[in-house]
């Protein structure tokens, strides 16, 4: 199965972005900065969408969106935890949990984290809840903000966090990298300063189902400022881990 992380910038509603985003082939796809009036011309099989911009009257969300033959079921979350989106991921043969995240950092816009900074922060909390709450084989993936190029304090406590929860970060073991390096860039600024800002954390079915994990060129991504992440799993191996 091909699991894809792509912040679409401000929708995903050109022709030329939806052909980009079609190319990917997702079975299971994480949108952040999707609008909901775009999810129906995407043709998801079933789609889950929250925002915390209840102002706007066209906001922009995040998106977990799923294609062929996979389901998606919303399970128990924090709704002053945004947007982290807590999901179950079903076909006739397999299931796992998902954790679809685009972190704000202490820009929440309402509710008990907002304006909430270091240890304070969302991201911290949630990660707790979570990691206790969706137990068996499960990935934390989206765009969080942070990484081994930007916030890397932040990034590397979130990979000592997870780790003896039985995540690890994707990435660096697919490419057997330290939590401090990077040899992709996912997001790039308008001054041209590029960051790898997009992770999965997967347990240990996933490590072991993981046959490969591509970043594409951000210079080549369509009317966005981040690449797509693709993430390939042999469900084969990820059944019988």
């Amino acid at each position: 199965m091909r699991i894809v992380i792509w912040n679409c910038m401000n929708g995903l509603g050109n022709p030329k972005q939806i052909e980009y985003f079609n190319k990917l082939k997702a079975d299971i796809a994480i949108l952040p900065e999707l609008k909901q009036k775009n999810i129906d011309g995407l043709k998801a099989n079933q789609a889950i969408w929250m925002t915390n911009n209840h102002t706007n009257k066209v906001p922009k969300g995040l998106g977990v969106l799923s294609f062929g033959d996979w389901d998606l079921e919303p399970l128990d979350f924090d709704e002053d935890m945004e947007l982290y989106i807590p999901v179950k991921v079903m076909s006739e043969k397999d299931t796992f949990n998902l954790l679809a995240v685009w972190n704000f950092y202490f820009e929440c816009k309402q509710g008990r984290f907002m304006g909430a900074k270091g240890d304070a922060q969302l991201e911290w909390a949630a990660i707790a809840r979570y990691s206790e709450q969706l137990l068996g084989p499960c990935v934390f993936a989206g765009d969080w903000n942070l990484g081994p190029t930007f916030a890397q304090e932040n990034f590397i406590r979130i990979c000592d966090e997870l780790s003896p929860k039985g995540f690890s970060s994707l990435y660096h073991d697919f490419y057997n990298l330290e939590h401090t390096d990077s040899r992709h860039s996912t997001f790039i600024t308008p001054t041209k300063k590029y960051h790898h800002l997009d992770h999965f954390f997967g347990t240990k079915e996933f490590l072991d189902g993981m046959t490969n994990y591509e970043i594409p060129s951000v210079d080549d991504a369509i009317l966005s400022d981040h690449s797509p992440i693709i993430l390939d799993i042999d469900l084969t191996r990820f059944t019988n881990s």
